[in-house]
């Protein structure tokens, strides 16, 4: 990686002494190969390498943002003398700058393990076996099903990047890090004509910390015989569980109105809205951006702060926005009076989880529909009306009923999150969002 941070470096300088008062580079290369099995034969296999320059530019009071994968010494040099030439063709803006460098200082000596070393013993025999062995495992799996299975595919995948960050005001910074990961998907037919499809997956940091195969397999094959023979939901107000790996769609809309952009745009249903409750009392999100082999860990944002762990919401009250220094500047300005930068970045999530795993969470809402996948729609931040598509099954008697497909969920975000009656304990491990099954009463859903 120093060789990176010393291309960082030089084109800093560089920049500089072409014109530029400020300059920002980041300097990244990666290497990823995916190989996609599907119905016993390699469909694809994919091995690419990267690398590319990023250079943000204030120039005279302007800014613009530039990338190029030309590395090589003279192309650098007319990138930069033509990006700087283009910069001073825009308007000012006088909130555009580097951040204090004060942010910079006290970054923790901590080793996130964002690398596992176990990555250069990879092989492609290895890959290829692998990828195999999970479509094996897969129709083992769905043998049951007979003639209803259609085909079957699988992937696995890893990638190694590395990047180095200079301000030309005294941040340096480099990084690097690894994943990992496996999937697969089950596609069915039914004699309408509707080809169900399942899929399950796992992605790590470390190669060691994936799901085992069987898990996976065992995911997509559920997820795939659970919408046979799906209808439609008669229209209707339910209490609701969203399980785990959904709840991610619902949580975005949630906290995407909390940006800076949204905030400065005047977008945001949580204006003025700090420090007083908004939704249940039941949900404490925290942000935690130290999580070892996290794959949101962080020591600095992008910014080139230092980052901290910190809450978003404490027993339903707001306790900050996501602002980075660009919006916190721009808001000062035009505001007449200071707006704090909070960090626009989030990381792993720590939530306040119950004691519920999902199969006693269904005894305990007796009746009821389950939500298992959202299948597109939209939320408005400024309003927080919503309407999403998705899909599931109905819960009768604490057990999974008939499959439900073409929901449609209405309603405000805010209202939902204020719905919030129970959090479950099966935190999603995929991902950084950690996000457990919750329950929500008084939905509304609409199908026929």
């Amino acid at each position: 990686m120093s060789s990176l941070l010393d291309q960082a470096r030089r084109v800093a300088d560089q920049a500089r002494a072409l014109g530029a008062q400020e300059a920002k580079v980041v300097a990244s290369r990666s290497r990823g190969v995916d190989v996609e099995w599907r119905d016993g034969q390699l469909e694809r296999l994919n091995d690419t390498t990267d690398q590319s320059l990023s250079v943000s530019l204030y120039v005279d009071g302007r800014f613009s943002s530039h990338s190029t994968s030309d590395l090589r010494p003279e192309s650098v040099e007319v990138f930069l003398k033509q990006a700087i030439d283009l910069t001073r063709y825009l308007e000012e803006d006088l909130a555009r700058s580097l951040p204090d460098p004060e942010g910079y200082e006290g970054r923790p000596e901590i080793d996130l393990e964002l690398y596992d070393p176990s990555y250069e013993q990879v092989t492609g025999e290895q890959r290829r076996s692998e990828v195999a062995e999970l479509e094996t495992l897969a129709r083992e799996a769905s043998h049951h099903l007979g003639d209803k299975v259609v085909s079957v595919s699988s992937s696995v995948g890893d990638q190694y990047a590395e990047g180095a960050r200079v301000h030309t005001n005294g941040f340096e910074g480099a990084r690097s890090g690894t994943t990992f990961g496996a999937s697969v998907s089950v596609n069915l037919k039914e004699a309408d004509g509707k080809r169900p499809v399942g899929g399950g997956y796992t992605y790590r940091r470390h190669r060691a910390d994936l799901r085992s195969f069987p898990e996976v397999v065992a995911e997509a094959v559920e997820n795939a015989e659970g919408k046979l023979g799906a209808q439609k939901i008669k229209t209707g107000s339910y209490t609701v569980i969203i399980k785990n790996k959904a709840i991610s769609r619902i949580l975005s809309a949630l906290l995407s109105p909390l940006s800076g952009a949204a905030l400065h745009n005047k977008r945001s249903m949580w204006e003025g809205k700090v420090n007083t409750q908004v939704v249940s009392p039941l949900l404490t999100l925290r942000d935690r951006p130290h999580v070892a082999r996290g794959l949101g860990s962080a020591l600095w944002d992008g910014d080139g702060y230092v980052t901290h762990e910190r809450p978003i919401i404490e027993e339903g009250v707001l306790m900050t926005y996501l602002i980075g220094d660009y919006y916190a500047k721009k808001m000062t300005q035009e505001r007449g009076q200071s707006v704090n930068r909070t960090g626009s970045a989030l990381h792993n999530f720590d939530w306040s989880y119950g004691d519920q795993d999902l199969q006693a969470l269904l005894a305990d809402i007796g009746d009821g529909v389950l939500i298992d996948r959202f299948l597109g729609g939209n939320s408005n931040g400024t309003t927080g009306k919503l309407s999403f598509g998705c899909g599931g099954h109905m819960v009768r008697d604490g057990q999974l009923a008939e499959p439900l497909t073409e929901v449609n969920m209405s309603g405000n975000i805010a209202s939902l999150w204020s719905s919030l009656s129970i959090i479950g304990s099966d935190g999603y491990p995929e991902g950084s969002a950690n996000s457990p099954s919750c329950v929500f009463e008084g939905v509304q859903l609409s199908g026929v």
